[in-house]
C-alpha cells in the first residue's frame, strides 16, 4: 500500500508521516538517534510484510542499545528524563507552531529529509512562545481561566489572573479567549 491509498477525508497517513518526520528531528535535537522512530505504510492484508518490518525494526532498535546509552547518545538518566519531559510539555505548542507542515501531502520520498530541518527544530525550541497577563489590563473576568486546558491560570473573580509558566503548554488558548476589549493576555517570543 502506498501513502496515497488512504481514502479517509483526514488524510491520516500524510499526517502520521509528518508527525514521524518531525519526531525524528526532535529526537535528533535532544540527542537521541532518530533511527529509534520509523513509519511504514502497508495494507491490512500485508500480515507477513508487517511481521518482517516489525522484526527488522526491533532488531534495529536493539542494536542501538538502551535509550540514551546508544551509539552517539551517551545521555545520563536524569538529563534524558529532563529532555523528554521538556519535549512532552511542548507537544501542544509544537503542533500549533507546525500546523501547516503537519498537514502537508508529501508524495515524494526525496522531500522527507528536508521537510523539517535541524535548524528549524533548533529555532522552535530556542524561541518558545510564552504568554502572560498584563495586570493593568486584566479585569479578572475569568474567561481565560475557564478556557485554559491545563489549569495554568491562577485567579478568581475580582483577582488579577497569573499564568503559571511551569504548567502552561503554550497553546495560546488564553490569548484567544481574552476579550478584545481587555486584551490582557500578551504573547512573548
Amino acid at each position: 500500500m502506498s501513502l496515497n491509498e488512504c481514502n479517509y477525508i483526514t488524510q491520516g497517513n500524510f499526517y502520521a508521516l509528518n508527525v514521524t518526520l518531525l519526531g525524528k528531528r526532535i529526537l535528533q535535537h535532544i540527542g537521541l538517534n532518530p533511527g529509534r522512530l520509523q513509519i511504514e505504510f502497508m495494507s491490512g492484508g500485508d500480515g507477513l510484510l508487517f511481521a518482517e518490518v516489525v522484526d527488522a525494526f526491533v532488531k534495529q532498535v536493539q542494536a542501538l542499545g538502551p535509550l540514551g546509552k546508544g551509539a552517539e547518545e551517551n545521555i545520563g538518566s536524569q538529563a534524558l528524563a529532563s529532555r523528554l519531559s521538556s519535549v512532552m510539555k511542548l507537544v501542544p505548542y509544537i503542533k500549533i507552531a507546525k500546523r501547516e507542515k503537519l498537514t502537508a501531502r508529501l508524495t515524494n520520498e526525496a522531500a522527507y529529509e528536508a521537510h523539517f530541518t535541524s535548524e528549524e527544530i533548533d529555532s522552535l525550541f530556542e524561541n518558545v512562545v510564552s504568554y502572560y497577563i498584563e495586570p493593568s489590563a486584566c479585569k479578572a473576568c475569568m474567561t481565560c481561566l475557564r478556557r485554559c486546558p491545563v489549569d495554568a491560570i491562577d485567579g478568581r473573580k475580582n483577582w488579577i489572573h497569573v499564568i503559571d509558566q511551569e504548567k502552561c503548554i503554550k497553546c495560546g488558548t488564553c490569548l484567544e479567549a481574552c476579550p478584545p476589549l481587555f486584551s490582557a493576555v500578551r504573547k512573548n517570543f
